[in-house]
């Protein structure tokens, strides 16, 4: 059953291709060429990304480095406290509460290009 879905799906794309190939120009179908062989040039620098990828994570897992690239084993846990308040020896400044006033923007002299 298998063999005979592959069987129909392949006779149906080869009749798809020699249709539309029949019906597409000179100009389309150059397009498409180039298209087709741009992908199959890409297929195999990619594969090869992926190897040296694999290999890379690989020999890192073998040291025994991370996800992050640093030894997983060498580093304690770091924690940080942040402070809220100040040193109980420590005098904090006076908060003024009266809003100090600012001063009024200047006008500027606007001139209008044209009048008497």
């Amino acid at each position: 059953m298998r063999r005979a879905v592959i069987a129909i799906s392949l006779a149906f794309a080869v009749a798809l291709a020699v249709v539309v190939g029949n019906r597409m120009s000179t100009e389309a179908m150059a397009v498409v060429v180039g298209v087709v062989c741009g992908v199959a040039a890409g297929i195999p620098m990619s594969l090869l990304i992926l190897l040296v990828l694999n290999r890379r994570d690989r020999q890192a897992e073998d040291l025994g480095y991370g996800q992050l690239g640093r030894r997983s084993a060498s580093y304690p846990p770091v924690v940080v406290i942040q402070g809220g308040s100040p040193m109980p020896n420590q005098v904090a400044p006076p908060y003024y509460s009266a809003p100090v006033a600012a001063p009024e923007p200047a006008q500027r002299p606007f001139r209008i290009i044209g009048e008497e």
